[in-house]
């Protein structure tokens, strides 16, 4: 049985320029993002009109978190997408978000929250059969502007026995 996931706007943005957001109902049920997080994907559609919706995925469930649950947070500096993820997966004792901010990962650790990033979730679609092959879609992250630690990269195709 698949786990519950929030998502926050960088999964989003870059499982979908790779063209590959179709992979998390392969492997989470059921999918959650902020409308928040839809705000910024928005703001991205200004400059990439191909940014995905994932109000318009069928497979997708847009919440938004109260705002006293986002005030309940922890003091942060993080953007308001991140904290209604956090909150949200906090007020509704939902276990994994995927996130790829460092602070905001440091945070949902400090929360007792499971995270998945982008590289993440990639590697669990290859153990689980979706993908063929990561590095190739390694590569095109870089090429669309996501850093990924040389160390993240080796890590990343040795688990995908790609090395």
């Amino acid at each position: 049985m698949a786990e519950p996931i929030v998502c926050d706007t960088s999964v989003w943005l870059y499982t979908g320029r790779l063209g590959h957001a179709d992979l998390l109902p392969h492997l989470y049920d059921p999918i959650y993002t902020t409308e928040t997080v839809c705000q910024e994907l928005d703001m991205g559609r200004l400059s990439r009109l191909e940014t995905v919706d994932p109000r318009t995925l069928s497979w997708v469930q847009v919440v938004q978190p109260t705002p006293q649950a986002i005030a309940s947070l922890p003091a942060n500096r993080l953007g308001a997408g991140e904290q209604s993820v956090l909150a949200y997966a906090q007020l509704h004792s939902l276990t994994l978000v995927g996130l790829d901010d460092r602070q905001a990962r440091d945070l949902a650790q400090q929360l007792g929250l499971r995270m998945i990033g982008t590289v993440g979730v990639l590697l669990k679609a290859k153990e689980a059969g979706v993908l063929i092959a990561v590095q190739p879609l390694l590569a095109q992250l870089q090429q669309e502007g996501f850093y990924i630690s040389k160390e993240l990269y080796a890590y990343a195709l040795q688990k995908a026995k790609e090395d």
